[in-house]
Order: C-alpha cells, then sequence, then structure tokens
C-alpha cells in the first residue's frame, strides 16, 4: 500500500508546469511507491497503458472514475482525490470562479443557452473543440486543463441531492456543428441521455419562436438552500452574479417566457435524438 503523504504539500508550489502534468507527476510517484507498471496500474482499473502515461504526463486530463480507481487501487486513501479537488478549484479563471461556488451550493439551476451547449451537459469532445476556438493562443496542455475544469464541475449532476437543472436550448446550439459530425453525434446522445434524469429537463427553443427576451445573451436563475436567488449573466471576457431583486425578476420572467415557447420536454428530446440520424 502506497504512503499518501504526498512529496508535495500545495498547489502553490507548481511552477514551469500545468496543473494536469502536476497530477501526474503524483499519479506516476504513488504507482512507482506501489511497484506498479503503467501496464499493470492500466489493468487493475481497466484503461490501457497509453492512457495512463497520457494522464501521468499531462496530455489528457483523468475523469473522476479515473482518479477514485487509482486512489483505491494504489492505497492513497482518496489523495490523489483531493489533490485533484484542490488543483480544480484553482484552474478557473478569476471571474469565473465565483459562478462555479454558485454553482455547486445551488438547489436549482433554471438556463438559458443560445450559443453552445452549457458545461454541465457537454462531452469531452465538445468541451475541447469549444475551447480549443476560444484560447486559441493556448497550448495543447492548458486547454486540456480547462477541459478537466469543465468535466470537474459535471460532478455535480451525479452527486447525493444533485441540483434541479431546467435547461432551455435555443436551435442554434443543434444546429451549430462544433468539433464535427461524430462529436455532434456524441453531444446529441449526451443530452438525450441527461434529459432522462429525474432531476434535469431539457427543452428546446426553435427558430420559430421569434424574437425574444433571451436574445440578449446566456442567463442563469440559481436558487440557493436558504432560498436566495441570483442571476448570473455573462459577456465576453467576464460574467457578473447579480442579486438585485427587479433584476432577478426580470430575469426569471424572460426565462418563463422561454420555457412557454420552447417545445414540451419531450418533442424535444425527439428533435435530439432525430439529429443523431442526420
Amino acid at each position: 500500500m502506497a504512503s499518501t503523504t504526498s512529496r508535495k504539500s500545495t498547489t502553490s508550489t507548481v511552477s514551469g508546469t500545468t496543473a494536469l502534468a502536476y497530477w501526474g507527476d503524483e499519479l506516476r510517484f504513488y504507482r512507482e511507491q506501489a511497484g506498479l507498471t503503467q501496464e499493470q496500474l492500466g489493468r487493475a482499473i481497466h484503461m490501457s497503458p497509453s492512457m495512463i502515461a497520457m494522464v501521468e504526463t499531462g496530455r489528457r486530463a483523468p475523469r473522476i472514475e479515473f482518479i477514485n480507481a487509482c486512489d483505491g487501487v494504489l492505497g492513497t486513501n482518496g489523495a490523489l482525490a483531493r489533490l485533484w479537488k484542490r488543483i480544480m478549484e484553482h484552474s478557473y479563471l478569476e471571474w469565473f470562479r465565483p459562478f462555479v461556488e454558485v454553482e455547486s451550493e445551488a438547489t436549482e439551476m433554471l438556463k438559458y443557452e443560445p450559443q453552445a451547449v452549457p458545461g454541465l451537459l457537454q462531452t469531452e469532445d465538445y468541451a475541447r473543440a469549444q475551447l480549443a476556438m476560444g484560447y486559441v493562443r493556448e497550448s495543447d496542455k492548458e486547454i486540456e486543463k480547462h477541459v478537466a475544469a469543465r468535466m470537474s464541475r459535471q460532478e455535480i449532476l451525479t452527486r447525493d441531492n444533485p441540483p434541479f437543472l431546467w435547461v432551455v436550448l435555443d436551435e442554434a446550439v443543434l444546429r451549430r456543428p462544433v468539433g464535427g459530425a461524430e462529436v455532434m453525434r456524441d453531444q446529441f446522445a449526451r443530452l438525450v441521455h441527461v434529459s432522462q434524469l429525474p432531476h434535469v429537463v431539457l427543452q428546446v427553443l426553435p427558430f420559430t419562436a421569434g424574437a425574444h427576451g433571451g436574445m440578449s445573451g446566456p442567463m442563469t436563475l440559481f436558487t440557493l438552500p436558504d432560498d436566495t436567488k441570483l442571476v448570473y449573466a455573462e459577456a465576453f471576457g467576464g460574467g457578473q452574479i447579480i442579486g438585485l431583486p427587479q433584476e432577478v425578476t426580470n430575469c426569471h420572467t424572460i426565462l418563463d417566457f422561454l420555457r412557454a415557447c420552447a417545445l414540451p420536454p419531450d418533442d424535444s428530446v425527439r428533435m435530439i435524438a432525430d439529429l443523431i440520424g442526420e
């Protein structure tokens, strides 16, 4: 059994390397301490040695299932999962961190998205394709860091007592190809799958709805455990969380209107499922 004492005490010691490479270096340390080769660890967690190698060198982000499996096999008592959580907390852009904090605490979320699939519902490949276009000057490893942070946020949908999530997607989200046909097929399948969860409602706002109050951009209405309601609105280069009662009420009214104009949930899911065949 590997010792759970890491040779690096804090994420602040990371210098000249990416967050993913830092975590991968720790994985290699624990693996070697346990006396396992990449092939042996791969067999134990049902992953290929090449995937182990890519994670250890920071070329691929680990999924939470991968992390938990490594903790179990290596006997690290959850050290890798705790380190991953800490790294991810520091991987978001500073202006986006308040959103992530509110998102993790919310009991309900009502979202409208006019441009892209919301991060909580994206596949890894869709996220990678979108982020690569948004961070064109960054390296592949930096892109992978952003992808990993986005995928980590999705854990709230599978945790105990997940938030209730109601999403209205503009039809443009479905019609805009991101990453190619195969990526879009997988993304549509992901949306259909998630829509079957009891705490998720998905609607599509068709082009035929015409002009509407959401044309100014994406918005999210959060309900917190104490029933406080907050609005998050995003624009290029930043976003803001709004708590003014009048603004919250206005946002709620717009979102209610969008839900009324959107296709019913069953029809929305059928529309998405039909796109898989196309």
